[in-house]
């Protein structure tokens, strides 16, 4: 994926997650979609039981990888499964949202409700067999976009500044760190046909110009974004607009520092701390 494609896949999905708030905002402001096992209330307490459990899944998820990995079709087979339930939970919350605040006619709604059945095969293949990393960019970032709508603000601003701390301790002291390592040694630098390197973890990497970005990275670019423009969709579309552009380009430029001062140095990095770092006052405004 080249960098260009990179920033509009960023905007583009941070767009779709702001759009019901913009279109229809009393509708959007409803909660439709699920947040068990997540705490829908908008409290400090809630925020710090959602955002702990949420880092608790991850950890689990991350302990499972690392303890799997070397068995390649148990491995595969697992981030098929995983990729299924988001590709599935993502039509369905996007149906839902978009049909409520009347972005959706019905035909379009039951059609987009049944279309994941057929969609998820074909992207699972993509990304498994035919190596089409973009697939997991794409929906990696509307996986973000949608957690802004399940979970409430102060949760999805908490869980914001706790990921980069866990991405930052979990890669350069934890497990992440060490799976990247395992990865990139076992994986071939090229494939069979001599097409383009792959990130080191197929199925949960992307590539972005020379440079592989986990499905976490994707999620949390994306969740600010729409974050930011929901926030100021009550200002109307222009400030909304702005403002998700300037978190795009806070963003962008945090990904180039990183690349620049972590990547370089070590060899592999945390893409979420300075990134979010800089983008962390426009979300808290």
């Amino acid at each position: 994926m080249r960098t260009h494609a990179f920033m509009a896949l960023l905007f583009a999905a941070g767009l779709l997650g702001a759009l019901p708030y913009l279109y229809a905002p009393s509708q959007a402001s409803e909660q439709i979609l699920p947040a068990a096992p997540y705490s829908p209330s908008n409290t400090a307490s809630a925020a710090a039981y959602n955002t702990t459990l949420f880092i608790s899944l991850a950890v689990a998820a991350t302990v499972f990888i690392y303890l799997v990995m070397r068995y390649r079709k148990f491995f595969k087979a697992f981030i098929a499964a995983i990729w299924l339930l988001v590709i599935v939970g993502v039509f369905w919350a996007y149906d839902l949202k978009y049909y409520s605040c009347g972005l959706l006619p019905d035909w379009a709604a039951e059609a987009l409700f049944y279309a994941p059945f057929a969609v998820a095969p074909a992207v699972i293949y993509a990304i498994l067999k035919a190596r089409l990393d973009q697939a997991v960019a794409v929906f990696s970032a509307l996986a973000g976009a949608m957690v802004v709508w399940i979970l409430p603000p102060l949760t999805v601003l908490a869980l914001l500044a706790a990921l980069p701390v866990y991405d930052l301790v979990m890669v350069y002291w934890g497990l992440l760190g060490r799976i990247v390592r395992k990865a990139k040694e076992s994986a071939p630098l090229q494939l069979p046909a001599g097409g383009p390197r792959e990130p080191p973890l197929m199925g949960l990497m992307a590539r972005v110009g020379e440079v592989s970005v986990g499905t976490g990275d994707f999620f949390a670019y994306t969740a600010s974004i729409t974050f930011i423009g929901i926030k100021f969709s009550q200002c109307g579309l222009i400030p909304s607009l702005a403002a998700m552009a300037l978190g795009l380009v806070l963003i962008y430029a945090g990904f180039l520092l990183t690349v620049s001062l972590l990547l370089r140095r070590f060899g592999y990095a945390p893409a979420l701390p300075i990134p979010m770092a800089l983008v962390m006052p426009l979300l808290l405004l």
